[in-house]
């Protein structure tokens, strides 16, 4: 006799593939001590830079222990949209001033907030005397983690979740429930695929990766994005070399073998046109300007991830 509860998860995983998402797993609502340890030493080291939300004591205790989410989670549901492209892949390559190939489209909170909302509402017309809530970035809630628990996915070496066929350019989310669903199959579990491989520790110019490990103060993304306490480009934030990334990098998903090969054999296309480059990073009217005035700014990056930085952290990065 089929287990109900791998019924109840196959129904769920077609409710949310039919919304386009590329891969489904599920992990109970629990971190492992070993990564409480490591992000209470990580809190410690204050590797977390500007970003001081993550050590308020309201985010560990909702990241750690689930407190006050308006349910006692039992399970989670681990939901991967690839963002990768074809389109972006070629955008990003004839860049100069370099955007995240993540960025190049729509805001994918936005987007996946709507297939989310979609998701919920048949799981709580499926299941009426259960209690759902989903995650995009939008609590602090450790779904790097718990995406790597639901056994679908590994940790690489530069802290990137890694799919054996997709890579590692995708999105996360997570919906909490109180339903029972079990973890991964062990059997099915993916194991650790880097081996020796070192190539994106050698590849970050801030020296902000060490074996599964970031220092979030180093990291080319932090610096063009999540540190805002300069709003012009003086010497503390032009000592960093940035390679030409302006919002967001790359470089250490770039040279992968698991991007560079495996998934672009595989001909790993996003299947959400949002997530396409907007025409305007092929426009020289674009590409050619030094700087945007606020209005430009808002017109191009309305909707955009690029858009929550504003127009002076921008102008900002843009000076090498």
């Amino acid at each position: 006799m089929t287990n109900p509860i791998y019924q109840i998860r196959s129904q769920i995983k077609t409710i949310c593939e039919a919304e386009g998402f590329s891969f489904v797993g599920f992990a109970e609502a629990k971190i492992p001590d070993s990564d409480l340890k490591h992000l209470d030493q990580w809190i410690r080291e204050n590797r977390f830079g500007n970003m001081t939300w993550f050590a308020k004591d309201h985010a560990v205790g909702i990241r750690n222990r689930f407190e006050n989410l308006g349910l006692a989670p039992k399970s989670v549901v681990c939901l991967g949209f690839v963002y990768r492209s074809t389109q972006a892949d070629e955008v990003v390559s004839r860049m100069e001033s370099k955007v995240s190939r993540y960025a190049l489209g729509s805001d994918y909170h936005i987007v996946l907030k709507d297939k989310g909302n979609r998701i919920l509402k048949t799981l709580r017309t499926e299941f009426p005397g259960n209690k759902f809530r989903q995650s995009i970035d939008s609590l602090p809630v450790a779904e790097k983690i718990l995406t790597r628990e639901s056994g679908i996915v590994w940790q690489g070496k530069n802290t990137n979740l890694i799919h054996p066929t997709l890579g590692s350019y995708f999105f996360l989310s997570t919906i909490l429930t109180d339903l029972e669903l079990g973890g991964p199959v062990p059997e099915e579990i993916v194991t650790d695929h880097c081996g020796s491989c070192r190539k994106c520790l050698d590849v970050c110019p801030t020296g902000a990766l060490e074996e599964y490990k970031m220092d979030a103060r180093k990291c080319i993304s932090y610096l063009t994005i999540e540190d805002r306490e300069e709003t012009e480009a003086t010497d503390s934030f032009l000592q960093w070399d940035r390679q030409g990334w302006v919002y967001g990098c790359d470089l250490c998903q770039e040279v992968c073998p698991w991007n560079a090969n495996v998934a672009k054999r595989n001909g790993v296309e996003t299947k959400e046109p949002e997530f396409l480059p907007r025409t305007f990073w092929t426009d020289p009217q674009f590409t050619e300007k030094e700087f945007l005035t606020k209005e430009e700014f808002d017109s191009y990056f309305k909707d955009s991830p690029i858009e929550r930085v504003g127009f002076e952290i921008w102008n900002r990065n843009l000076k090498q």
